[in-house]
């Protein structure tokens, strides 16, 4: 079944009579077009045996190679005008729409009850087919080829934001469509703050170096991190990456059929084990696709039975203020049985 099928067989078993999605990751998942949201509405909207865009004339060219029905309004339309939508229904509405949309929505249809789309889309993206996995098998491909490339980039003196720029360069050059977050490049005492993109500080001889990367292609995003040091590492560098590198191993070792919390739980107690649970301040992995966060989390909360075929992160820190940082990170795949690593870059810390 496609996976409009699935979504509508979805929609009849909760009593949903209308999907509404905007120009998100789910719009892209379902109809394989991608736009950003714009001030018109631009919608793909699914009921039980209908679905349609609903889209600015300047879309219908763009639209009509896709395939699907299209109902076009003009500027000075009332584009709600155009949608079929009966009032007092159920409706799932996209949670990244822009709020005045669904304000008009609301206004317009009066709905009886109003659900967030993804507690349905979250479900059919969770499992990705052998294409989505291909996919992003082949953008890591470029992903790390592209690391080791600009490796003989990284120069004492050079800056942090500098070093950042020429990897997406390099990525570019490669045949990335993009980056799928802002590269994290940091060195020094900056690698102890997880989520600090870069800053304009040098590299300096014996820093360590975190560079958490990842690139866009054919629609799917990739998420790798990997240590380096400019110079041989210090001993306590060298010992907090073993620690890490452990936890992390271990957790990619996960069985079909555990928690997301499990998982974490298995990472968060090697490093617990060592003396350095209070310096593991994030959780230990998130889902990975069309959005380079989605579900499932491997977090300390999470209840999600991880099942065949869902692609997420195995990402272990260790971060101590002022000093440095420590974050290693793979994409995985479940199989029938266990886990098993989509990454092929080596783990090592990579010294310059």
């Amino acid at each position: 079944m496609d996976r409009i099928g699935k979504l509508q067989k979805m929609m009849r078993d909760r009593g949903i009579d209308y999907v509404i999605i905007g120009p998100t990751s789910n719009m892209f998942y379902l109809t394989n077009f991608s736009e950003e949201q714009m001030e018109r509405p631009l919608f793909f909207v699914v009921s039980e045996g209908h679905f349609y865009f609903l889209a600015p004339k300047l879309y219908e060219e763009q639209l009509s190679k896709y395939n699907f029905e299209i109902n076009s309004y003009a500027d000075g339309e009332d584009p709600y005008s155009k949608m079929d939508l009966k009032k007092n229904s159920v409706i799932a509405i996209d949670d990244q729409l822009w709020s005045v949309f669904t304000i008009n929505l609301i206004r317009k249809f009066n709905p009886s009850n109003l659900i967030p789309a993804s507690s349905l889309l979250k479900e059919l993206r969770m499992r990705k087919d052998d294409d989505e996995i291909n996919i992003m098998k082949e953008g890591l491909k470029i992903a790390e080829n592209s690391f080791l490339q600009f490796l003989n980039d990284i120069k004492e003196g050079s800056s942090e934001c500098k070093l950042a720029d020429r990897l997406e360069e390099i990525f570019k050059e490669n045949g990335a469509d993009g980056v799928s977050f802002k590269t994290i490049l940091t060195s020094g005492p900056n690698t102890s703050m997880p989520h600090l993109r870069c800053t304009e500080r040098k590299v300096r001889r014996g820093d360590v170096i975190i560079v958490d990367f990842g690139i866009k292609y054919r629609g799917y995003c990739t998420d790798t991190t990997r240590v380096v040091s400019l110079g041989n590492p210090s001993d306590e560098v060298k010992k907090i990456h073993e620690i890490v590198l452990n936890a992390q191993e271990a957790a990619e070792r996960a069985k079909n059929g555990m928690k997301g919390k499990e998982i974490d739980s298995i990472a968060r107690g090697i490093i617990a084990k060592a003396g350095y649970s209070q310096f593991f301040i994030h959780r230990t992995g998130h889902g990975i696709g069309i959005d380079v966060h989605e579900d499932p989390y491997i977090s300390q909360d999470s209840e999600q039975v991880i099942e065949k075929n869902m692609t997420f992160t195995i990402e272990p820190g260790i971060y101590l203020p002022g000093k440095f940082g420590i974050r290693i990170e793979d994409m995985v795949v479940m199989g029938e049985k266990e886990a098993m690593p989509l990454n092929k870059l080596r783990k090592e810390i990579y010294a310059i």
